[in-house]
């Protein structure tokens, strides 16, 4: 790239197209876009419009707010290839132009969308979109539909616990009515909001999408597989807890007995047992609320332990017993007895039946529970009872009070079955995956990783096998590490405890060598050519040429910079004509990111014709405007003059506007010339925007 200093005209350009409407006829639609005194955005803009005729106005007058006098454009981009190029719209307006700043023209609109900016410089953060639609009863094209499928994936891709599916559609033209979709193989179901699947297993989900025109697009379908959680490590003991029931006297004390129910919870394994010690006694499996008859105080000491073997910190309770008047009890308690389980259909208990058996005495109290299972001798009930031999069983069963009165015998019958064994014939589902860095051609580079997977529903997978290169098979444990260069074919299969193996499937690929490594930087050299008067210094014009070779991997850019000025990318030679010394710094990259160190050149050009004038001297070392300090070094530009004297931020302006829109014109020049990179740019325009220069409250500037 050739970089040639030139001067710059600092007026506004004056090719802007100005559009009058006096004698349009009206269009089937009005749009219309204001502007005013912010120079970031229009005051306000259409966002959509119907494909056909439309009046297009654009008010940057005094009445839609412009009070400044900035000057502003309403300008479709045709430039660009992703929105429409067909309306070619550039219209300039000011409050002070011939139409009073208001502009009317009448367009043709056709589906799609338009990009739309203002052309001032410094102005070009003025944009936005407006989207057209085809008139009603013009739309043939049936909307175009997506899905995105989210959630925690394991290793093997699946999704743990539940997937969310998301449904999107877009239609350019009368735009969408319906989105439906069938969750495995059910009907159409309406779309509002995403689908939460949770159910363990593989699912098909299909969607379509209909417009407002009552087009229908086809039918896509998702594939995905859900998976259980696996169980989370506890390493939190039981919360536990004790109450105390039964008759108090008027100091709180019971009266004959007291009763503890000890509680306890654990939101992850789960209490596995309860454990008491009353009156220091040993430690006492919990199972059912402690009777406590004997008179005299008490101490009860409790503690938990849940499923992963977590033990709770023993809690103590005290309280004391007194002694009743006798009780006059003549009447028995009263019993039942509940069996739970897994039914058959015949209304027998599968595997296994549990009996609980309950006693009520609302006088002395229940003493004892006991039963007897298939005529054997009565034993005392302190738990459910767990029954699993198959056959017919008979439970007995009565209980005792405080007095001594026993109940009726009753009596439970119930059958146990032993339970089906579940057929499995169907083999594990298996895949492959390799992994590892691939060169241009798809080649693993070194080496090739191979991970098997296999899942089975029913029995579950007992063993993966695989095959490299024709071996035998082995068993796998571990992702398979292939770095013999070479092509090769693995083959494996899975065979599920029930003993079903599924059918081997076969994965391709080749390792290749890995290339050697580019370590060194290139070689680079600059050259100078021009017109040299008798001191050495060139008339005029210098013109650098820089060359760089690298016999690795290649040159991948070179770079340089002018007089302390950012890097640039060089793609041709240098041409440097600002009188004065100059020094150029040159590198180059190579492909592979190594960079040479910076080399330097010195040369002083001479004018061949007197020097441009420039306003003002401002000589100071940095960029101002008014008495705001940029920080940017106040460099000499490509026509001799330095940057704050082509702002003249010292000068009277009409307004700040104006003052805002020369400085935009300003940058973007210099910007182009290289004098500035783009964040000096933003912080002079920024500077700008925030001094008082142009205002009624701004005095002169002293240099």
């Amino acid at each position: 790239m050739a970089v040639v200093f030139t001067a710059f005209a600092l007026a506004v350009p004056a090719a802007y197209a100005a559009v009058s409407s006096a004698e349009e006829t009206a269009a089937d639609q009005v749009l219309t876009w204001t502007a005013g005194d912010d120079y970031m955005k229009y005051t306000s803009a259409p966002a959509t419009a119907v494909a056909g005729k439309a009046t297009i106005v654009f008010d940057n007058s005094t009445a839609a707010g412009n009070t400044t006098g900035l000057t502003h454009t309403l300008t479709f981009d045709t430039s660009n290839p992703d929105y429409n190029n067909d309306v070619s719209l550039n219209i300039l307006a000011s409050p002070f132009d011939s139409q009073g700043g208001r502009h009317t023209t009448e367009v043709t609109l056709t589906p799609g969308v338009y990009r739309y900016f203002c052309a001032m410089p410094g102005h070009q953060m003025m944009v936005g979109e407006l989207v057209v639609t085809s008139a009603p009863g013009d739309d043939t094209t049936a909307p175009d539909a997506s899905a995105t499928v989210s959630g925690m994936k394991d290793d093997a891709g699946n999704y743990v616990s539940s997937a969310t599916v998301t449904l999107t559609a877009s239609d350019t033209e009368s735009g969408v009515a319906t989105i439906e979709y069938s969750l495995d193989g059910a009907a159409y179901t309406p779309y509002t909001t995403p689908i939460a699947v949770n159910t363990v297993g593989q699912h098909t989900l299909t969607y379509r999408a209909t417009d407002k025109a009552g087009n229908t697009s086809t039918a896509k379908t998702l594939q995905f597989t859900i998976t259980a959680p696996e169980p989370p490590k506890d390493t939190t003991a039981p919360d536990t807890s004790a109450t105390v029931t039964g008759t108090k006297d008027n100091n709180g004390n019971y009266v004959s007995n007291a009763t503890i129910t000890l509680t306890a919870s654990d939101t992850e394994s789960g209490v596995a047992t309860i454990e008491y010690s009353l009156d220091g006694a040993a430690y006492t499996p919990y199972t059912t609320p402690i009777a406590v008859n004997t008179v005299g105080q008490h101490t009860l000491t409790y503690r938990a332990t849940d499923k992963a073997g977590n033990t709770s910190t023993a809690k103590t309770l005290q309280f004391t017993i007194t002694a009743p008047e006798p009780p006059k009890d003549t009447t028995a308690p009263d019993t039942s007895a509940t069996v739970t389980g897994t039914k058959d259909n015949n209304g027998n208990y599968v595997s296994n039946a549990t009996i609980t058996l309950t006693a009520s005495d609302t006088e002395s109290g229940v003493a004892t529970i006991e039963y007897s299972l298939d005529g054997a001798a009565y034993t005392p009930y302190t738990t459910p009872i767990a029954v699993n031999t198959v056959g017919q069983h008979t439970l007995t069963y009565r209980a005792t009070d405080k007095a001594g009165n026993t109940s009726t015998a009753k009596t439970l019958q119930f059958t146990i079955t032993a339970p089906e064994p579940p057929k499995d014939t169907t083999a594990p589902d298996t895949s492959a995956t390799v992994t590892g860095t691939k060169d241009n051609n798809g080649n693993y580079v070194s080496n090739a990783t191979i991970t098997l997977t296999a899942s089975d529903t029913e029995s579950g997978v007992a063993t993966i096998e695989y095959s490299l290169d024709g071996a035998a098979y082995t068993p796998y444990t571990t992702p398979i590490a292939v770095n013999t260069v070479g092509q090769h074919t693995l083959t494996y299969r899975a065979t599920d405890k029930a003993g079903n193996t599924s059918a081997a499937q076969s994965v391709n690929f080749t390792v290749v060598a890995a290339p050697p490594q580019d370590r060194t930087p290139p070689q680079v050299s600059a050259s100078v050519s021009g017109t040299k008067n008798d001191a050495g210094d060139y008339v005029g014009r210098a013109t650098v040429t820089v060359t760089a070779s690298d016999a690795e991997s290649g040159v991948a850019r070179i770079e340089y910079s002018l007089d302390g000025g950012p890097y640039l990318q060089y793609s041709a030679p240098v041409a440097i004509d600002r009188a004065g010394s100059h020094t150029l710094l040159y590198r180059a990259s190579d492909k592979v990111g190594n960079t040479s160190t910076p080399q330097s050149l010195s040369l002083t050009v001479v004018d061949s014709e007197p020097p441009t004038d420039c306003p003002e001297a401002d000589g100071r070392s940095t960029v101002f405007t008014g008495s705001i300090n940029t920080g940017v070094p106040n460099r000499v530009t490509a026509n001799g003059c330095t940057i704050n004297e082509l702002i003249e931020d010292h000068r009277a302006w009409k307004n700040h506007g104006t003052f805002v829109s020369h400085v935009g014109e300003v940058v973007t020049t210099l910007r182009k010339q290289g004098v500035i990179d783009q964040r000096e740019a933003a912080a002079i325009k920024k500077a700008a925007g925030q001094s008082d220069v142009g205002t009624p409250d701004h005095g002169p500037t002293r240099h």
